[in-house]
């Protein structure tokens, strides 16, 4: 591929996984009425476990990536993410949708941390945070688009087209894998893991002060923003009332991570991965502070809800990308071992914070923003603590 069709490659592999959070958030609620479940915020449960299907089998796949290539481990998880979006269109109880959006997040993690690591065979250091950035530019304007998609979707059917909606995109790019991806491993599959092999490797890279720190506050920033995504529809509509322009809303604030990723590259290359991380994280819990202390005092006003919130989606755009280079750049010689344990980390550490924020909505936005000040203020000091 050239450099134009290898980002947008890059692009469209990790919305495959992204489409699978997005698109379902306007089917929450019906997904609720559809199966009785009676709380409104169980249903967020179909996002966390499909997180949790993410996070914890990406030890197992990163290794298998570094030994049998990078290209049948993304084809067999794009495979699996087929089945599972099947079952879940035709899922006759809510226990047989939570088994299938385990089974789209285990596919959705075999997508990432290949993605992950194909970017790392090819690039590295600046380069890497380029790439990476230009993708996520291409990535951000998937929450934009996705959620009013599938409002779309359900004015015209049920939520179970919005699970088959979200298959014909891991079809397609099966369709590109099959056809475009060349095997990117440096010297070729080796073979059978070795146990002794892949402890070492991992034993690695906990011991990579710079990238498991690195990958434990991106963990803490994704459980602030997931916690953000799976009470956005309950804060829009029961709230502030927002009923069919919620997605209009979601989208709105998501522009910011768009604008943050095409900013980042620009940014990371002036004053460095490292401070720019930390002043974002500064920035976030500094704002969230005084906005939860504004929130206590009454009535939190909806132009002054986006505003904060457009805020923490800048930052979480320029967060990102900068975490994930800062986690794999130390250890492009184990790239798939590297991007498991990235994977693992961030995603399930991210999955059970958020579904915990997620469980706090109490029909205010004092959780939210007490979530986002707490977890920017942890992952300071832990990138602090890290440089000291």
């Amino acid at each position: 591929m050239g450099p134009v069709e290898f980002v947008a490659f890059v692009a469209l592999s990790l919305v495959v996984g992204a489409v699978a959070v997005d698109l379902v958030l306007p089917a929450l609620l019906p997904i609720g009425e559809d199966f009785a479940l009676g709380s409104g915020n169980f249903s967020q449960t179909v996002i966390a476990v499909y997180l949790l299907g993410v996070g914890v089998p990406q030890l197992l796949l990163g290794p298998l990536s570094d030994c049998y290539g990078r290209r049948p481990v993304l084809i067999g998880g794009l495979l699996v993410f087929l089945m599972g979006s099947v079952l879940g269109a035709f899922a006759p109880d809510f226990h047989t949708l939570l088994a299938a959006r385990l089974l789209q997040g285990i596919g959705a993690g075999a997508q990432r941390v290949v993605t992950f690591s194909i970017v790392r065979d090819h690039y590295a250091g600046a380069q890497m945070t380029r790439v990476m950035s230009l993708a996520m530019s291409v990535v951000l304007l998937e929450p934009i688009v996705a959620p009013m998609l599938g409002q779309l979707i359900l004015l015209a059917g049920s939520w179970r087209w919005v699970m088959g909606a979200v298959g014909l995109v891991a079809a397609g790019m099966l369709g590109w894998v099959w056809l475009r991806l060349d095997e990117s491993l440096p010297g070729g599959p080796r073979g059978r893991p070795s146990p002794r092999a892949v402890f070492g490797d991992y034993r690695t890279v906990v011991t990579t002060r710079e990238a498991i720190v690195s990958m434990v506050v991106c963990g803490l920033v994704m459980g602030a923003h997931l916690g953000f995504l799976s009470s956005a529809q309950a804060i829009f509509q029961i709230i502030f009332g927002a009923g069919l322009r919620f997605t209009l809303l979601l989208a709105a604030v998501s522009l910011a991570m768009s604008a943050a990723s095409l900013a980042n590259a620009r940014l990371a290359r002036r004053i460095g991965n490292a401070v720019l991380i930390r002043r974002t994280l500064l920035g976030v819990a500094g704002v969230n502070a005084a906005a939860l202390a504004f929130a206590a005092t009454g009535e939190f006003a909806l132009p002054a809800f986006l505003a904060v919130q457009a805020g923490n989606m800048f930052a979480f755009g320029l967060l990102l990308p900068n975490l994930t280079s800062m986690s794999m750049n130390p250890l492009g010689h184990i790239a798939g071992t590297a991007s498991s344990m990235y994977g693992f980390v961030s995603t399930t550490v991210g999955a059970l914070l958020g579904g915990i924020v997620g469980q706090c909505f109490d029909g205010s936005v004092r959780p939210l923003f007490a979530a986002y000040a707490l977890l920017g203020l942890a992952g300071l000091a832990a990138m602090t603590r890290s440089r000291r």
